[in-house]
């Protein structure tokens, strides 16, 4: 179900046949753009990751948000998670700021239930199984859709609480930007940008680097700043060879270092370097009267971590690397206009390095796929079914189903119903025994099964979606100690979520305005406690608007109590906490833009994670220069 709300309180354009065309070729096998809307109003959006195809989102019965390039400017983020922060169903977390370990709870599932996409590219680390959306700078990305809810059945391991999907920015022929911003804490911000043509086609390529001095991560341990520094670089382009066959490609690259607080002591630095570069070909052909195009593609992950100390011997250092090799194929048939099959199979390969040997560093991943959906007049129905086969571990099969009807012109109620499934990592299965853990071999995967409820409406000028679904996810992993306090993970725990989603989009009294809210409750059915860290109450509001040329933006966020646990204090309860941020942009000339933003304007002071510091308030001042 589409929320065509648009996230941020920005109008989307119509789109036309050849851009649905163009969508589909620069998405292919996994990405494309959608949209953050409940929106029942005339604009056509299109969307690609729910189906893996493109979708008119008045079709789509999935959930997703759609966060444009135009709405990463508005808000001048500083963080990945500045941008997602107010997206109703997710709930993150921070140790520290950026470049310090963080959680994104979509739905009230674990961190390591959202999968997470980088142009069609799986991003997460083998060996831990989440994915460090830390060092994803803003300023590289084109577009974010955020698809709540199971989709394993499209996707397969990790997608129970959704799926996010990033977009590699990418700039037209001639395009340029250029810009630099200083902040608190030292902070230093140099980015640039340019596109340009070749035939026809067109290549991308865009840069990213910033530092910090940072500030204290940790409460009870090193009293110091924890600062960092990140280089990141994106090409992105295509080829049209033919009429008929369309060659795209990525190739992105980031790294950085960051210090943190180690109340053990020991290493306290940390160094990454990731990358990922995908080729994909599509070619798209007329059989009969069926409407087909193919998609085969061939890409890379690489996840690379240092920890060590400065002032510590070099025997301290640890590192982890995992690769992920990625093939996919797809083929799309229209065979109606209110008629599309998609079948598809997906093949990666997880390997894993490091200064710890594993008994077992490598394992094949195949996955097929069907999917179909149905609309015409009023009635939307669509069905997905795929197998996976995960070496070393149990098979697992995975469906959704969904069923849409059109109560009016303006309102529609949806019913969806999916199951996901998220295998055990390299370090649940196979960490080496040590005299105090152990990894275990004999787990299975994580499951799930979900059911939601969608209305979407329209009441004057002013375009609601409520959400209301349940979840239940079975055999969840957790290292549990025996009576010798020896630590091994097990297949043990159970959990019920619940939670209503509740959207509002409304364009008048001088400007836009956006409400998101929602609620949470995720519970261990074995103990009857709340999962911890996650915020049962939510609740965000967002204003967009114009005073002459100065473009202003206005985010308020309330974030509910949250449970957390340690082993000094036991069970805790962490307050709720409230933020104000502002960002404004004035156009000095028809080119350059000069850019303010103040983040915790009231300088509140909470933690998302228990002893855990987060940034006071902090004021960020930069130019930009565009053609």
């Amino acid at each position: 179900m589409k929320h065509k709300l648009s996230n941020s309180l920005f109008n989307n354009k119509k789109v036309s046949q050849h851009s649905i065309i163009a969508i589909a070729i620069g998405a292919s096998l996994a990405t494309s753009p959608m949209t953050f809307a409940n929106n029942l109003s005339e604009e056509e959006v299109i969307t690609v990751t729910a189906s893996r195809t493109p979708v008119n989102i008045d079709t789509a019965l999935a959930s997703v948000v759609v966060i444009t390039q135009a709405d990463i400017a508005r808000i001048q983020p500083k963080s990945l998670n500045d941008i997602l922060a107010t997206v109703a169903g997710i709930d993150i977390t921070s140790q520290g700021g950026r470049g310090q370990n963080s959680s994104l709870f979509m739905r009230g599932a674990n961190s390591n239930h959202t999968l997470v996409l980088v142009d069609g590219i799986r991003v997460s680390s083998a060996s831990l199984g989440s994915t460090n959306t830390q060092i994803i700078a803003p300023e590289l990305i084109e577009r974010i859709e955020v698809l709540k809810g199971p989709r394993a059945a499209i996707w397969g391991s990790d997608a129970i609480g959704g799926v996010i999907q990033i977009f590699t920015r990418k700039l037209q022929s001639n395009e340029y930007f250029a810009g630099a911003t200083f902040g608190s804490d030292n902070y230093q911000q140099l980015k640039a940008g340019a596109g340009f043509s070749h035939g026809d086609g067109h290549t991308s390529i865009s840069v990213n680097r910033e530092e910090s001095d940072g500030f204290d991560v940790l409460e009870a341990a090193e009293e110091d700043n924890d600062g960092y520094e990140f280089d990141s670089i994106a090409v992105k382009g295509q080829q049209q060879v033919s009429a008929n066959f369309t060659l795209d490609w990525l190739a992105r690259a980031d790294q950085g270092e960051n210090e943190y607080d180690n109340a053990w002591g020991g290493n306290n630095e940390a160094e990454t370097r990731n990358h990922a570069w995908l080729v994909r070909g599509t070619y798209n052909a007329i059989i009969g009267h069926v409407q087909n195009s193919t998609t085969f593609s061939v890409g890379q992950n690489r996840d690379f971590a240092r920890n060590y100390g400065k002032h510590l011997a070099d025997n301290t250092e640890t590192e982890f690397e995992t690769k992920r090799n990625q093939l996919s194929l797809l083929n799309h048939s229209q065979v109606f206009p209110f008629l599309q099959f998609n079948l598809g199979a997906d093949f990666y390969q997880e390997k894993l390095n490091g200064t710890t040997t594993y008994d077992t560093d490598e394992r094949d991943v195949t996955g097929i796929f069907a999917h179909t959906l149905y609309n015409k007049n009023k009635l939307t129905f669509e069905a997905a079914v795929r197998y996976d086969d995960v070496e070393h571990i149990d098979s697992e099969t995975s469906y959704n189903v969904g069923l849409g009807y059109q109560l009016g012109s303006d309102t529609r109620i949806a019913l969806n119903a999916g199951t996901g499934f998220k295998a055990p990592t390299f370090n649940d299965l196979y960490y080496p025994a040590s005299p105090y853990s152990a990894g275990n071999e004999d787990l299975v995967s994580e499951n799930s099964e979900n059911i939601e409820l969608v209305l979407e409406t329209k009441l004057a000028n002013v375009e609601l979606a409520f959400n209301v679904y349940q979840s239940d996810i079975e055999n969840l992993i957790a290292w549990q100690a025996d009576e010798n306090f020896f630590y091994k993970p097990e297949n043990i725990n159970d959990v019920e979520i619940s939670g209503v989603e509740f959207i509002a989009s409304y364009q008048g009294f001088g400007g836009g305005h956006q409400l998101n809210a929602s609620y949470v409750d995720a519970e261990d059915k074995t103990t009857g406690k709340q999962l911890i860290r996650r915020a049962k109450e939510q609740f965000s509001y967002q204003f967009d608007t114009k005073v002459g040329e100065l473009s202003l933006y206005v985010e308020y966020q309330y974030k509910g109590k949250r449970d957390d646990t340690s082993f000094a204090t036991g069970d805790i309860e962490l307050d709720s906490y409230q933020l104000v941020n502002l960002s404004a942009s004035y156009p000095l000339t028809a080119n350059l833009t000069v850019e303010a933003r103040l983040t915790n304007a009231f300088d509140e002071e909470y933690q998302t994670a228990l002893g855990y510091n987060t940034q006071e308030r902090a004021g960020y001042l930069g130019i930009n220069y565009a053609m």
